[in-house]
């Protein structure tokens, strides 16, 4: 019995002197990534490609980690959001726990917008760092530009396979109608 209590015990004093410190979290999938100074920020939206207006806002993860991959606790941030040279949004100091942050944005209109990460490192340098990530939003109307040409080259594959079949059996049916015409006067 004393060699159960002894084990549980030794065992939580270990989990417990090895998670603390740094926490590691995962990695975003498809994420833009920065490095500044002893930072890697990663930004990505959920949406993957966010649209104009929507059911639901957008979702606009942060990732926050050192350079060796650990996770720095409670970094302060503050996020600007900026479309055409006019900022849209300023957050407030955010304190950012375990290295993820996620921010919800609803975009009123399409274009390109520029979402600055200010980290105030504290922690090395006692500067405030600046990553840059930029966001395409698209309109309700954008798909157009991608499915209409799609449509007018499967058509036009179309039209050139069944013009060059079709060229095809003429020739065929000719040289049938030529072999028939030998056989008759044999």
């Amino acid at each position: 019995m004393r060699a159960a209590v002894l084990i549980v015990v030794l065992l939580v004093v270990g989990l417990t002197l090895t998670t603390s410190g740094h926490v590691f979290a995962d990695l975003l999938q498809g994420a833009s990534k920065q490095r500044i100074g002893n930072y890697d920020v990663e930004m990505t939206t959920e949406p993957k490609s966010p649209t104009v207006g929507g059911s639901s806002p957008t979702n606009i993860l942060i990732r926050i980690a050192g350079v060796n991959g650990d996770h720095p606790a409670d970094v302060p941030i503050m996020m600007r959001l900026v479309k055409d040279g006019v900022v849209l949004q300023t957050t407030n100091p955010i304190i950012v726990p375990y290295g993820h942050y996620i921010h919800e944005f609803t975009f009123a209109q399409p274009g390109r917008y520029v979402l600055y990460v200010d980290l105030n490192d504290y922690i090395y340098s006692g500067e405030v760092l600046s990553f840059t990530f930029f966001i395409n939003v698209s309109g309700p109307f954008d798909y157009l530009y991608v499915a209409v040409p799609s449509a007018i080259v499967v058509v036009g594959v179309g039209i050139v396979s069944m013009l060059l079949f079709m060229k095809g059996k003429k020739k065929k049916n000719k040289k049938d109608v030529q072999k028939a015409g030998r056989t008759e006067l044999k």
